[in-house]
C-alpha cells in the first residue's frame, strides 16, 4: 500500500503525463458560462431588455455604493428600493430562472465532475485517458453523483439543530449572557460538526464513482473509506487545506491595485482549472483505488511507478 507521500508523488506524476486531465474543468467552465448566458437570454426575453438593463444597472449601484469606502448608505438604500419595485412584478419569473440556474449548474458541474475522476481512474489504472471516459463516466454517475450532493447538504444543514438552544434561550430572555453563551457554543459546534463531515464525506464522490454506487450506497462506502484511513484521509486533507491558503495568501499581494486584481484572477482561474483540479482529482483518485482496490490492482500500481 502506498503511503501519502507516494500517493502525491506517483499521482503528480500520472498528471504530467496526463495533461488531458484538465478538460473536465475547462469544459465545465465553458459550459456553465453557456448556460448562464442561455438562461440570462430567456429572462431578458421575458422582462424585456429595458427593464434587464434597469435592474442590472441598479445591481450595479449598489455593489459599488458597498464597496466604496465613505459612500452614504442613502444612495444604495434607494438603489435597494428601486431595484425592489422594478422586480417585484416578476418576481415568480426571476425564483424560475433561478431555479433553473441553480439544478442546471449543479447537473453541468455534476457530470464534468464524474467524468474527471472516472479519467483519473482510468490514468492512474492504465497510464492514460481519452475523452471517451468523460462521456463515460459522466452519463454513468451524474444522476447517483447529484442526489449523492443533496443528501451531503442536507446531512450539512441538519447541523443547524446545533442553534436551537442558543435561539429558544434568546427567543426566551431578550439576549442575557447564559442565551448568548449558549449561541456561540452552537455555533462553534456547528463548524466543527462542518469541518469533520467535510473530511469524512471527502471520499464519496471517488466512492460513488470509482465503485459505481448509488447515492446512499456512495455515502455509506466514502464514509466506510474514511472510518478505515482515518489518518490518510485526515492528511490528503490538510494537504488541500494548505493549497488552497497558499493560493489565497498570493493572491493578497495582488489585491493592491484594481489591475493586479483583474490579472490575479484570471492567472487564478488558469492555475486552478488547468493545474490544481487535475491534480487533487488524481491525489484523491490515486488514495481511493491505493487503499481499497484489490491486491492485483495495488500490485498494477507499484509496477506502473
Amino acid at each position: 500500500m502506498e503511503r501519502i507521500g507516494e500517493v502525491l508523488r506517483n499521482g503528480a506524476y500520472t498528471w504530467k503525463q496526463n495533461p488531458i486531465l484538465c478538460a473536465p474543468f475547462v469544459l465545465d467552465t465553458f459550459a456553465q458560462f453557456l448556460f448562464f448566458a442561455l438562461v440570462f437570454a430567456g429572462l431578458v426575453a421575458v422582462i424585456g431588455t429595458d427593464l434587464f438593463m434597469a435592474i442590472g444597472s441598479g445591481v450595479s449601484e449598489i455593489m459599488h455604493a458597498s464597496q466604496t469606502p465613505g459612500e452614504p448608505s442613502l444612495d444604495a438604500a434607494e438603489a435597494m428600493v428601486e431595484v425592489y419595485q422594478l422586480a417585484v412584478p416578476f418576481i415568480r419569473v426571476f425564483i424560475v430562472a433561478l431555479i433553473i440556474m441553480g439544478i442546471g449548474s449543479a447537473l453541468i458541474r455534476t457530470f464534468f465532475e464524474a467524468g474527471a475522476v472516472g479519467m483519473a481512474k482510468n490514468a492512474t489504472m492504465a497510464g492514460t485517458t481519452r475523452m471517451n471516459d468523460l462521456l463515460w463516466y459522466g452519463r454513468r454517475s451524474t444522476i447517483s453523483l447529484f442526489l449523492a450532493n443533496i443528501l451531503i447538504l442536507l446531512i450539512f444543514l441538519a447541523g443547524i439543530v446545533f442553534l436551537v438552544p442558543g435561539i429558544l434561550l434568546l427567543d426566551a430572555s431578550d439576549g442575557n449572557g447564559v442565551a448568548m453563551a449558549a449561541f456561540a457554543i452552537g455555533i462553534i459546534l456547528w463548524i466543527g460538526y462542518m469541518i469533520i463531515l467535510s473530511i469524512g464525506l471527502a471520499p464519496v464522490t471517488y466512492a460513488l464513482v470509482i465503485d459505481n454506487k448509488g447515492p446512499i450506497e456512495g455515502i455509506e462506502k466514502g464514509w466506510k473509506f474514511f472510518s478505515s484511513h482515518k489518518l490518510d484521509v485526515f492528511l490528503m486533507w490538510v494537504v488541500m487545506f494548505a493549497i488552497a491558503m497558499l493560493v489565497f495568501t498570493v493572491g493578497q499581494i495582488f489585491f493592491i491595485h484594481p489591475v493586479t486584481t483583474v490579472i490575479w484572477q484570471f492567472v487564478a482561474t488558469l492555475i486552478n482549472i488547468c493545474i490544481l483540479m487535475p491534480l487533487i482529482t488524481v491525489w484523491w483518485t490515486r488514495l481511493y483505488l491505493s487503499r481499497s482496490a484489490g491486491r492485483r490492482l495495488r500490485q498494477a500500481l507499484r509496477n506502473k511507478h
